[in-house]
């Protein structure tokens, strides 16, 4: 469940941060919601909305979901929804939808017989007729009248006038609204319980992911009425529509080389850097990976997963349920005094000498990402403890930071990441009478990074606080990995006009895949997205934490700065104007731009084993001369994947298979 909300959150946030008109990045809320006149009111009703759902809501969703097992909670959602057939009628009647009804009346005849009055949707699992999720509102669009401003209410949070006089219609055509006594209140009252559960793990991802919960909100709803209103969120739509669009985009870097693995053509849609590198070549090769393009192949880090770490709503709700990230206990440290406590998570063994594994995260990653929960289980699973870091790159961290400090400078930001790290031992040892006799870091992308810093930082101090640095995928020139995430921002000006739409369909295309992670599964070598579709999330992931980042640096300096005009100005900052604008004093960025290299560590590199490092030819950024460079640093503790991208191999069992067997106690060398 929280992968699918991490993806649905990815779009919303995706619209903050398009180019349109003369800026950079404008505020694309606004493209879809018309505007947010009363912001100021709407920001106080939203954060008591989050207070009256954290003491008061979410006790009675936890209750709920420990009282009820999953199977019933989503046999009551769908007899409810079967329930609302005439809504979905009468709406479809409005917008002369004469396909769409016919749809529906079959799934309800279907559903209400077969499906034991709805409590089983037959229509959908045997006969394939998704569920449309037709309303009121959608036929006021449909007869031209306008959104409205947008609103956040009591209880209801995001809306707009139309919205509101939709929900009156869909109350009125509601067979439930006139059958009133004692018993049918208390059952509505159960089911209005049951189907506004499921927003809590939606909340819980937006408070604890993101540094503005407001502003992601009102996008996701902006997008997610859109998707709507255009009935993208239907299959056949979908395919449709899709046919209409020219993908012509083919991914090819400045000097428009493509890359060659091992001397051979792999992919026409590879990228490549400077001049070919002829004597590079894969460690492991991933049989069968059917490589897409770059930027493509890194979504399927999404795809890295474990059976047995399943998420569902229930699991993460309901006080019964035993999953192991429920398991993960969260507590916080002070790293600088009398800044804010910075939280992390744990887990422990139960002997008390365990080794101990610290994960770090990619960039603008918190303590809840799914990777690190994932690696925490497979740590844990050979015997380890774990503590689980966020990125030193990201909203939370920086908080607990010095006022004057902005992260980006690794030899700046690896200091508090010591310190961090130093801390939390000498805090979990203490309160848990422990002794970790082995200590193992790993990290993914930024995180692998910070581990081969902090390894470095180890080295030149003569400690040995950590025992082995495990490093997947880091960027081997940091500041050539930022130009690279910019040009795919800016890429923009090379694509079609129609943003609103095509930017809606990405994101119900994104829903859908992983709605029906099933389907998806079943051919896990051809995600269903094209190469533009697949510039637009990563390149948007990546300026949204950025804009997390530069809001909470200029929130920390004044709590009560103009909302609107700091929006204004993030819209229109891109990774390099960071730099500029927070890392920059004077000259300095070409010294800058030295040491924020892995070469910079060259040293550490050639002289110690205590590493391994994970990478694959075609990481978009990186280039092939640059892991050249870093193969005759490291040798063997380079191991190279034939494709993969940027962590797109993270799924495969070749690699899984290795991890595991570099974490294997077996493997792990006990100094202490």
């Amino acid at each position: 469940m929280k992968k699918i909300i991490s993806f649905l959150l990815l779009f919303n946030i995706l619209l903050s941060n398009f180019c349109f008109a003369n800026e950079k990045y404008p505020a694309l809320y606004k493209f879809y919601l018309n505007s947010d006149k009363h912001e100021n009111l709407n920001r106080k009703i939203f954060n008591t909305n989050l207070k009256l759902n954290r003491f008061f809501a979410k006790k009675i969703h936890i209750l709920w979901a420990t009282i009820m097992p999953s199977f019933a909670i989503c046999a009551l959602n769908s007899a409810y929804s079967n329930i609302e057939y005439p809504k979905r009628v009468v709406s479809c009647l409005f917008q002369r939808d004469f396909d769409a009804i016919k749809h529906e009346t079959k799934r309800f005849l279907i559903n209400t017989t077969l499906g034991v009055a709805g409590f089983v949707d037959i229509a959908d699992k045997l006969f394939k007729l998704e569920f449309y999720n037709e309303d009121m509102e959608q036929a006021l669009a449909k007869c031209k009248v306008k959104c409205g401003n947008y609103l956040v209410l009591p209880f209801l949070s995001s809306t707009s006038s139309r919205d509101i006089f939709g929900r009156i219609l869909d109350f009125a055509l509601n067979p439930t609204t006139y059958i009133a006594n004692p018993i049918t209140a208390a059952i509505k009252m159960g089911l209005l319980v049951n189907r506004t559960a499921y927003i809590q793990p939606i909340i819980k991802m937006v408070e604890s992911n993101f540094a503005d919960p407001y502003d992601i909100a009102r996008k996701f709803y902006g997008v997610e009425k859109y998707i709507k209103l255009s009935n993208y969120d239907r299959k056949n739509v979908i395919e449709k529509i899709e046919n209409d669009f020219d993908d012509e985009i083919e991914l090819v870097d400045e000097n428009k080389e493509k890359l060659e693995v091992k001397g051979k053509l792999k992919n026409e849609n590879l990228i490549v850097n400077e001049k070919p590198v002829n004597d590079l070549s894969a460690d492991i090769i991933l049989t069968d990976y059917n490589p897409q393009n770059p930027i493509l192949d890194s979504m399927r880090t999404a795809l890295f997963d474990l059976k047995e770490n399943k998420k569902t709503f229930w699991n993460e709700m309901s006080l019964w349920n035993r999953n192991f990230n429920k398991k993960i206990k969260t507590s916080d440290i002070e790293i600088v005094k009398d800044k804010p406590k910075y939280k992390f998570r744990y887990i422990l063994q139960k002997n008390k000498t365990s080794p101990l594994a610290i994960i770090f995260p990619s960039i603008g990653e918190g303590i809840n990402n799914s990777h690190s929960e994932i690696l925490a289980k497979m740590f844990y699973d050979e015997g380890y403890s774990a503590i689980i870091l966020g990125s030193h790159f990201q909203w939370e961290f920086l908080k607990s930071t010095d006022t004057e400090h902005a992260p980006g400078n690794i030899r700046t930001d690896i200091k508090y990441v010591n310190l961090l790290v130093n801390n939390i031992i000498k805090y979990l040892s203490k309160k848990y009478d422990r002794t970790f006799l082995s200590r193992t870091a790993l990290g993914t992308s930024l995180g692998a990074y910070s581990v081969l810093f902090l390894a470095n930082e180890q080295y030149e101090l003569g400690a040995n606080n950590i025992d082995k640095f495990i490093a997947i995928c880091p960027p081997i020139e940091l500041f050539y990995a930022i130009k690279k995430i910019d040009k795919v921002i800016e890429s923009w000006k090379n694509y079609p006009d129609d943003f609103k739409d095509k930017i809606s369909l990405t994101a119900a295309k994104v829903i859908r895949a992983f709605n029906k992670k099933e389907e998806l599964s079943k051919n896990l070598n051809n995600l269903p997205f094209t190469n533009y579709e697949a510039k637009l999330i990563s390149a948007y992931i990546f300026h949204q934490k950025l804009s997390d980042l530069i809001y909470t640096i200029e929130t920390k300096k004044n709590e009560n700065i103009d909302k609107k005009e700091l929006y204004e100005a993030i819209y229109k900052t891109n990774f390099n104007d960071y730099i500029d604008n927070y890392l920059l004093v004077k000259n300095e960025k070409e010294e800058l731009e030295k040491t924020n290299t892995l070469s910079s560590i060259s040293d550490y590199l050639i002289n110690k084993d205590n590493y391994i490092i994970f990478h694959s030819l075609d990481d978009y950024l990186t280039n092939k001369s640059q892991l050249k460079e870093l193969k005759g640093f490291c040798d063997d503790k380079l191991v190279l994947f034939n494709n993969g991208a940027h962590l797109g191999f993270l799924y495969r069992d070749e690699f899984i298979k290795k991890l595991k067997d570099e974490i294997k106690l077996t493997n792990v060398s006990f100094n202490r």
